[in-house]
């Protein structure tokens, strides 16, 4: 299968291939017993490998006590305590990260051109893209331009590449007569699912996550996030207090009506 956080053209292949895996997991659903069975079964084999015993829980064991319906295998436990909540919490999680606005804005990374000529330039991005109608400068147009792009890349010299990845569609040096194609993949460079495609920016997300990670969700803030993964950038801390003075003066105030000055002196009547 493709990689969802591999190159552009394996995330557009398998985020195509996303709605058949969802239909396949339903019919795992659908046939859980059967499914089931093989996998307690590959289970049983490698606990008896290791020496294991396939037992039910002493706490489960223990509230089946008196119980009309005490006669509870193994097997039956771990297929309602396991297998079927496994399975509907992975459908589910598809579902809810992969929402149908999600696919259809995966769908645009036809855009970039090796992925088009994958599909042998015969692509219809347009009824994808109508969910950034509002974000481009000429959605009149659309439909034109991106049949404009086609053909370019279609008809290219036998000595041209076409761009495999997003950055380098964004930096061709005629991006700029295509503007709602270069609003799209802006767009799209910025989607979650998107690999990082250079390793100064791959170590600056990573300073962010390690920021989220260390840090209480409402004790986050954008720009000491910003600080975090540029903290190697070397800032001017006098320019920066100057500024913030200048454009938040009410603020200052207010922190000067409750922080006493350093020359400030505390006294005590005798």
């Amino acid at each position: 299968g493709k990689n969802l956080q591999g190159q552009t053209s394996d995330v557009f292949f398998a985020a195509s291939s996303l709605t058949a895996v969802l239909h396949s997991l339903n019919e795992v659903m659908e046939n859980i017993e059967v499914y089931h069975e093989f996998w307690f079964e590959e289970a049983t084999n490698l606990a008896t490998k290791l020496d294991v015993q396939i037992k039910l829980p002493g706490k489960f064991r223990r509230a089946q006590q008196g119980s009309l319906d005490s006669e509870v295998t193994s097997e039956n436990y771990y297929k309602e305590i396991l297998s079927v909540p496994t399975v509907e919490h992975i459908i589910q999680e598809l579902k809810d990260i992969f929402s149908e606005q999600h696919l259809k804005a995966l769908k645009c990374l036809s855009l970039v051109p090796s992925v088009m000529g994958q599909l042998k330039f015969n692509t219809s991005e347009e009824h994808h893209a109508d969910m950034y109608k509002n974000d481009l400068p000429n959605p009149d147009t659309l439909s034109a331009e991106l049949h404009c792009w086609r053909i370019k890349w279609k008809h290219r010299g036998k000595d041209i590449e076409l761009p495999a990845t997003i950055y380098e569609a964004l930096h061709l040096p005629d991006i700029k007569f295509f503007p709602n194609v270069y609003v799209l993949l802006k767009v799209l460079c910025i989607l979650p699912v998107m690999k990082v495609e250079n390793e100064k920016y791959e170590i600056g997300r990573k300073r962010l996550k390690a920021y989220l990670k260390n840090t209480l969700t409402e004790q986050r803030s954008s720009n000491l996030a910003l600080l975090n993964i540029n903290f190697d950038i070397k800032h001017d801390l006098d320019l920066m207090v100057d500024t913030y003075i200048k454009l938040y003066p009410e603020k200052v105030e207010f922190q000067e009506d409750f922080i006493p000055s350093n020359n400030s002196e505390v006294t005590e009547d005798a």
